[in-house]
């Protein structure tokens, strides 16, 4: 019994660990599948990871909050490539002389969310911008600017008594 409980305590289940992580089930399991990690089971037929399995997990997400891709996680000694390769690095200290894949670019991976935010600012004041101008231009007309076509939709709307009650008195 007291061996079921110290091997409890070395195991972390995959509802656990995507609660703490905040990931979704096919997040999870791609991060499984991109770290080669298969799942063990107990004698329940419930899954489990290894804390060192969960640590793995935990540092590649960091890695993805830090880069926003998968792509040149480095475990260890490890280093994942986009194929899903493992290439062992002799000195860790010097990753870049060992990592013998080319990493491929997000073309927005670098770009500030600032710089975002300000895009979509300008993308709404330009699609705003013609019915701005339309409403200062109009508030600057008067009876006599207007085509006759307006002035007659304007003097029929004037002389509904419906439209503009008298005054009482």
């Amino acid at each position: 019994m007291s061996d079921q409980n110290s091997s409890a305590n070395n195991i972390v289940r995959p509802d656990e660990l995507m609660a703490e992580l905040d990931l979704k089930k096919s997040t999870y399991y791609d991060d499984l599948n991109y770290l080669g990690i298969k799942a063990d089971k107990d004698e329940n037929q419930r899954a489990y990871l290894t804390n060192d399995q969960a640590n793995q997990v935990r540092a590649l997400r960091s890695h993805v909050s830090r880069t926003g891709k998968r792509d040149g996680f480095e475990s260890g000694a490890l280093t994942v490539s986009s194929n899903n390769e493992l290439a062992t690095n002799q000195d860790t200290n010097d990753s870049e002389a060992t990592n013998i894949y080319v990493q491929k670019e997000e073309p927005t991976a670098s770009v500030d969310s600032d710089i975002v935010r300000e895009a979509k600012e300008l993308a709404a004041r330009g699609m705003a911008m013609n019915d701005l101008l339309k409403i200062q231009l109009a508030s600057k007309m008067t009876f006599d600017d207007l085509d006759a076509d307006l002035k007659e939709k304007v003097a029929i709307a004037l002389s509904e008594p419906k439209l503009h009650p008298k005054p009482t008195q």
